[in-house]
């Protein structure tokens, strides 16, 4: 028996898109829960250590369309009480509200040292936050913003 926890398919853009994928991947680099949310449902799944990846890439041609695609799976299996199988599925959906879009971004440019730096920017232009100190790789500052990020959900990086 299969059943569908959650479910999404609707044209984004790239953007958007990145920042779906960015976040679940952000939550996945750690050792916690992944959560996926959208039109004010959300689930929350705990992948094992060293889960099944498979990417797939697929053209399809029907007449005279093309349809191509990229497909993500991250696959394992789950153990607990065996003779309470529906409890084990609750207790793996959580419904919660879909956060607020953000109303702020992050920024990570280079400093007059040459260093690397985050900011967080009001879309009023009104700077809300910085890193504080200069990174000597452009990826340790990617690393401090999403540290950060964990907390304001919804904020997007521009790379200047």
């Amino acid at each position: 028996m299969e059943e569908t926890l959650f479910e999404i398919e609707e044209p984004r853009s790239r953007a958007e898109i990145a920042r779906v994928l960015g976040a679940a991947a952000a939550e996945l680099a750690g050792d916690g829960p992944v959560t996926l949310e959208s039109d004010g449902q959300s689930v929350t799944v705990q992948p094992p250590e060293r889960p099944t990846f498979e990417v797939e890439v697929e053209r399809e041609v029907e007449d005279d369309a093309t349809e191509t695609s990229i497909e993500f799976e991250i696959e394992w299996g789950e153990t607990g009480d065996e003779t309470r199988p529906e409890a084990d599925a609750e207790e793996a959906v959580d419904v919660a509200p879909r956060p607020p879009e953000s109303l702020a971004r992050f920024e990570v440019f280079r400093d007059r040292a040459d260093e690397h730096r985050w900011r967080l920017v009001h879309r009023n232009g009104n700077i809300i936050a910085t890193s504080g100190e200069g990174y000597t790789t452009k990826a340790n500052a990617l690393k401090g913003a999403r540290s950060v990020m964990r907390n304001a959900p919804g904020a997007e990086f521009v790379s200047k």
